[in-house]
This record gives structure tokens, C-alpha cells and sequence, in this order.
């Protein structure tokens, strides 16, 4: 899947040299990403969901709402894995944002996933 952000060696901000970062998680900053958007536009692109599916968990989840036994389902992951597995946009909080769509900074305007995956 996805690598994690903090990992000594092998986290995501540990491997981010050819961005030439002023410091790893500029990647994410919206300061930087106003002056230089190409580095997130090329990790993205890097770490674009198209390969990855959904696991026993995640359907595991949708069947706790199939039961109405979710309330909400919480995730920190950003690779619609939960969306994939059917779980009601309704019921998910995607805390750290998500692949599934994406904003103009400027206008507003909402952009979908098969938009941004071109």
C-alpha cells in the first residue's frame, strides 16, 4: 500500500530527495505548494491508488454498516480503499484528505478523481 509518512529509512518523508524539498513535509504545505506545486503533483501521481484493493478489514467495515451497526467510520488513509469497499460516503470522516476528490485552492471549484487521475 501507501508507505507511512514517519518511518526511519523507509517513511515516505525519508524518501523525498528528488523533490528538492526546502524540508520533507513541504511536500504538504500550502505555502509551498502556492510557489511550487510540481512536487505534489509528482508524488501524487507516485502514490495514486490504481493498484491497490481493498481488504478483508475494509469489507469487514461495510458489513458493520450493512447491519447498521457503524456510526462512522474514521481513517487516516488517503487511498479510497474504504470507498472501494462500499462503505457510505456518509459514514466516512477521511481525516488526512483523499484521492477521491480534490478543490482548486483558488476558485473552489471540486474536482473528481477520474479528472485528477488524468
Amino acid at each position: 500500500g501507501i508507505p507511512d509518512f514517519r518511518t526511519a529509512g523507509t517513511g515516505l518523508y525519508d524518501n523525498l530527495e528528488k523533490y528538492q524539498l526546502p524540508y520533507p513535509q513541504a511536500v504538504f504545505d500550502i505555502r509551498y505548494f502556492v510557489e511550487n506545486p510540481k512536487p505534489f503533483f509528482l508524488l501524487a501521481k507516485e502514490l495514486y491508488p490504481s493498484k491497490f484493493k481493498p481488504t478483508p478489514s475494509h469489507y469487514f467495515v461495510k458489513l458493520l454498516e450493512e447491519k447498521n451497526l457503524l456510526l462512522r467510520h474514521y481513517t487516516q488513509n488517503i487511498d479510497t480503499l474504504e470507498r472501494l469497499a462500499g462503505i457510505s460516503p456518509e459514514k466516512l470522516v477521511e481525516a488526512h484528505g483523499t484521492f477521491h476528490s480534490a478543490h482548486c485552492i483558488k476558485c473552489k471549484k471540486e474536482y473528481s478523481q477520474e479528472w485528477m487521475k488524468e
